[in-house]
């Protein structure tokens, strides 16, 4: 434990006192300014962010997803048969380029067996459509903003896994890998 010492200012070490800026020495010759440890603490912020998470509460109902295609066409998916992965990404998301680039390559296997899977973006105005249409290929997109309201979403990467026969959500989560959706979706399918 390391005591706090009166180091004067100026001679000789004598006289002075601990007031604000005084310094003591510390191990390795360096001075460490003990005046910060009596600042008040910052304030707790963690009541202004809120991290999107699942908690085990299922929407009352699946909400329809229904907005435009990336050519500007409508679109919709009532979500009432079988498993449904839903993904939020943003061109604007730089957490969001490997999946992405995932959910495009129509030549790898379906996450978790899923058939079913949805990219849905924000609302045409709020989305680079040329980069929408490129990074997209052949994956099914929503772009919709009622979407990110309608499932609580704050930002993606985030995934949905929606049971359409039994009409509630399964699980959701950050998407932060394609395996890491993959491994939620299986615990969420075994519990079936």
């Amino acid at each position: 434990m390391v005591r706090p010492r009166t180091v004067g200012r100026g001679g000789g070490g004598s006289g002075g006192g601990r007031g604000p800026g005084a310094f003591e020495p510390h191990s390795g010759n360096r001075l460490v300014d003990r005046s910060l440890s009596t600042a008040p603490r910052p304030p707790e912020l963690r009541h202004l962010i809120e991290v999107p998470r699942f908690l085990g509460h299922h929407h009352s109902a699946v909400q329809r997803l229904q907005g435009t295609t990336p050519l500007g066409h409508p679109v919709g998916y009532e979500l009432i048969d079988g498993w449904i992965l839903i993904v939020f990404l943003s061109t604007a998301c730089d957490g969001c380029h490997e999946l992405w680039a995932a959910f495009s390559d129509s030549s790898r296997p379906p996450i978790g067996g899923l058939e079913s899977i949805i990219v849905v973006t924000r609302g045409p105005e709020l989305e680079a459509l040329g980069d929408v249409a490129r990074l997209c290929g052949d994956a099914s997109v929503v772009m919709s903003n009622d979407a990110w309201s309608d499932y609580g979403v704050h930002a993606g990467p985030f995934f949905v896994l929606v049971d359409g026969g039994k009409a509630r959500v399964a699980t959701e989560g950050v998407a932060w890998s394609i395996e890491q959706i993959a491994g939620a979706v299986a615990a969420a399918r075994g519990s079936e």
